[in-house]
């Protein structure tokens, strides 16, 4: 066998090594979030799988569904719910300890449809004005546990319009369906997280609900138990709180928590 030959050889075996190796270190991460987080955090997760090869597979719902998700078994590379359902994830063993990352703080906003007037919500009196004016008003069903019914029946009771609003609230299963149904023309008036108003073409967003009528929610971000990818997954919980993660979840509508 001649030079050539040896050399051509040894450039294949190479080139096939790299491209193995290349092969067995890329990853699939499971991702599991929130509606009011999963804008910015399947940005942030698809960018960090494209720079280091892997893929991310982000799928959203409220947190009990991603916490009964988790309890009937199945796995996650990283998890994102409430800063209390995450203590519950925790109390179950459902992360690995020592992982848990406080995110970021949601406010609830208030939007309507592009093109119609927009009431004034800068006061308690005006909101209550606002929803009491509102010919049909939409926000995720108290049924399901998502965090803005569950702050929206506090701050009802409080002004004393929950009876006049229910009866004209429809309500949908996540605050993303909520906004795509007001761009639809199908609603007045949305009540749901900053987060998931800003990214919906249609919908016009009013700003935040004053602050004596917000109950900011917190979020958590922690590696599965039983992660398949628990390296990556701990370098995707970095790129989600570095500077580059903070400001894509600003542009979002949320408030990172400094670290």
């Amino acid at each position: 066998m001649n030079r050539f030959h040896v050399k051509q050889r040894y450039t294949i075996a190479v080139v096939a090594a790299l491209l193995f190796g290349s092969a067995a270190s890329a990853a699939e991460l499971k991702v599991m979030v929130t509606g009011s987080m999963a804008s910015p955090l399947k940005e942030i997760a698809e960018s960090f799988a494209r720079a280091h090869g892997h893929t991310a597979n982000v799928t959203a719902g409220i947190t009990a569904t991603v916490t009964a998700t988790l309890q009937a078994g199945e796995k996650t590379d990283v998890v994102e719910v409430t800063s209390v359902g995450m203590d519950q994830l925790e109390k179950e063993k459902l992360i690995v300890p020592g992982s848990r990352m406080e995110i970021a703080r949601a406010l609830i906003g208030v939007a309507v449809r592009e093109g119609a007037a927009a009431p004034d919500i800068s006061n308690p009196d005006a909101v209550k004005r606002a929803l009491l004016e509102a010919r049909s008003i939409t926000y995720v069903n108290p049924r399901f546990g998502g965090q803005v019914s569950v702050n929206l029946k506090a701050f009802l009771d409080r002004l004393g319009i929950a009876d006049e609003v229910t009866k004209k609230t429809s309500y949908t299963t996540t605050g993303e369906e909520a906004v795509q149904k007001l761009a639809k023309g199908e609603t007045d008036l949305v009540l749901a997280f900053v987060s998931e108003i800003l990214p919906v073409r249609g919908a016009k967003w009013l700003g935040p609900l004053p602050a004596n009528l917000q109950f900011p929610t917190n979020y958590s971000a922690a590696i599965g138990a039983g992660s398949a990818n628990p390296e990556a997954a701990r370098a995707l919980l970095g790129a989600i709180t570095n500077a580059e993660g903070r400001r894509v979840i600003t542009n979002a509508g949320l408030e990172p928590i400094a670290h």
